[in-house]
C-alpha cells in the first residue's frame, strides 16, 4: 500500500517505542531518542548488519552522530512535548527534534549544502524574490565559505534564464552588493534532478555547465537509446494511471523526463490520486534493469525523471573537486560535510535519495 505525507520508518519506530507496548514496557520520548541516539552511533561503527538495520530495515546511512536528546532540549523550550500527559508527542515534532539535532552535528564543519526549490526555497511555483529574507542568509553563507546548491526537479537544459529569473533575487543582491567570483562562484543549480548544472558568471547571470565536465562516469553509461525505453515505459505507465483513475490531466515529455499536471492550471488534484499514479510508476519498473529514474509526487503533479537527486549531488560533488570546477583544493568534501535541505522524504517523494549521499533535513 502507498504511504503518504507523514511515513518514514525511523520516527515510525521511536513512536512504537512511545505508544506500543514492547515486552511490556513503554519508553517516555527522552528514552527512546536516547535509544536511538546509541543505535545510530553503532549503525555508523558497523552499518551491515547493525540492531538498527535489523529493526528498521529500510534505513539508509547516516554520516553523523545525532544529539537527539540535546535537540529535544532545545525543542522543549518553546514546545512542552514532555510535559504533555495525555497528548503524545507526534510525527511531526519528532521530525522537527531530528532536523535540529542535524544542525548540531553539522555545526562548523558544513562545506556544501543543498536545496530543494519548490515548497522548500519558496513555494511552489515561486521565485526567489528580492527582499526575501533567505537571499540575506543564502549569501551570508557563501560569504562564510559554504557552497549552496539549489537540487530541483525543474529541467530547463540550454536555458539559464529560466533559472535565473528563480533566483532573481539572489542575483540583484549580488550584483547590488558587487560579491567578489569567490562569492558568487560558491553558488549552483542541478535541475532535472541529476541532469543539468548551472552556475553563475562574473556579470552575475547564470551559464550552463557542460555535461561532460558534470556527469559522473555512471552517468555517461546511460545511453540515449536506453533513456528513451525508460521513459517510453515511464508514459506509457503514467498514462494508463491517468486514464484508471480519469484524471483530467497533460502530459509533457521532455529529453530526460516525462510528467502530468491538471489541464487547468488553477484545478488542485486529490494527493492521495496522484499518490497512486507514482507508485503505479515505481511498480511499473520494479526490478527491472536499465537506466535508474526518480518517479515522484509533487503535490501538484506527478513526474518521471531520468536519475535522481543522489545523482544530483554525487556529480556536484565530484564535479566540486576536479580540476573543472571552483574548489579543487577542496578534497575532502563528501556527505559527511554535506546537507541536503528538502521538503519529501517519502517513498514517491524525490528528496529521499539525497540519504544516500549526504546529511538530511527534512
Amino acid at each position: 500500500m502507498g504511504r503518504l505525507k507523514e511515513s518514514d520508518p525511523l520516527f515510525e519506530l521511536i513512536l512504537k517505542w512511545i505508544l506500543s507496548s514492547e515486552w511490556d514496557m513503554t519508553l517516555t520520548l527522552r528514552e527512546a531518542l536516547l535509544k536511538c541516539e546509541a543505535l545510530i552511533k553503532n549503525h555508523i561503527e558497523c552499518e551491515e548488519g547493525s540492531e538498527l538495520s535489523r529493526k528498521c530495515p529500510e534505513i539508509g546511512k547516516f554520516f553523523n552522530e545525532l544529539p537527539l536528546t540535546k535537540a529535544l532540549d532545545h525543542f522543549g523550550k518553546s514546545v512542552a512535548v514532555e510535559q504533555r500527559r495525555y497528548v503524545p508527542p507526534t510525527f511531526s515534532e519528532i521530525r522537527q527534534i531530528f532536523n535540529i539535532a542535524q544542525v548540531y552535528a553539522l555545526e562548523g564543519q558544513a562545506k556544501l549544502l543543498t536545496f530543494d526549490a519548490d515548497d522548500t526555497l519558496y513555494e511552489h511555483g515561486m521565485d526567489l524574490e528580492v527582499g526575501c529574507w533567505l537571499v540575506d542568509a543564502l549569501l551570508a553563507l557563501m560569504e562564510s565559505g559554504i557552497y549552496i546548491a539549489v537540487v530541483t526537479a525543474a529541467g530547463y537544459p540550454g536555458k539559464p534564464q529560466r533559472y535565473a529569473s528563480r533566483f532573481k533575487g539572489l542575483l540583484e543582491r549580488m550584483r547590488e552588493k558587487k560579491s567578489p567570483p569567490d562569492v558568487t562562484s560558491k553558488f549552483y543549480c542541478v535541475g532535472g534532478e541529476c541532469n543539468y548544472l548551472f552556475r553563475i558568471k562574473e556579470n552575475y547571470e547564470m551559464e550552463e555547465v557542460d555535461s561532460t565536465a558534470f556527469y559522473t562516469k555512471e552517468m555517461k553509461s546511460w545511453s540515449d537509446e536506453d533513456i528513451k525505453d525508460m521513459l517510453d515505459v515511464a508514459e506509457k505507465a503514467l498514462r494508463d494511471a491517468c486514464q484508471r483513475m480519469k484524471l483530467d490531466v497533460q502530459f509533457l515529455r521532455k529529453q530526460r523526463a516525462v510528467g502530468c499536471f491538471p489541464t487547468k492550471a488553477e484545478d488542485r488534484i486529490a494527493y492521495e490520486a496522484l499518490e497512486d499514479v507514482a507508485l503505479a510508476l515505481l511498480s511499473s519498473r520494479k526490478g527491472k534493469p536499465g537506466v535508474p529514474f526518480c518517479a515522484f509526487n509533487g503535490n501538484r503533479d506527478v513526474w518521471v525523471d531520468v536519475g535522481d537527486k543522489r545523482y544530483g549531488i554525487e556529480a556536484l560533488l565530484t564535479y566540486l573537486v576536479s580540476e573543472e570546477g571552483a574548489c579543487s583544493d577542496l578534497s575532502d568534501i563528501e556527505g559527511k560535510y554535506t546537507c541536503h535541505l528538502g521538503d519529501r522524504f517519502t517513498l514517491t517523494g524525490n528528496d529521499k535519495s539525497s540519504r544516500a549521499v549526504a546529511s538530511t533535513v527534512w
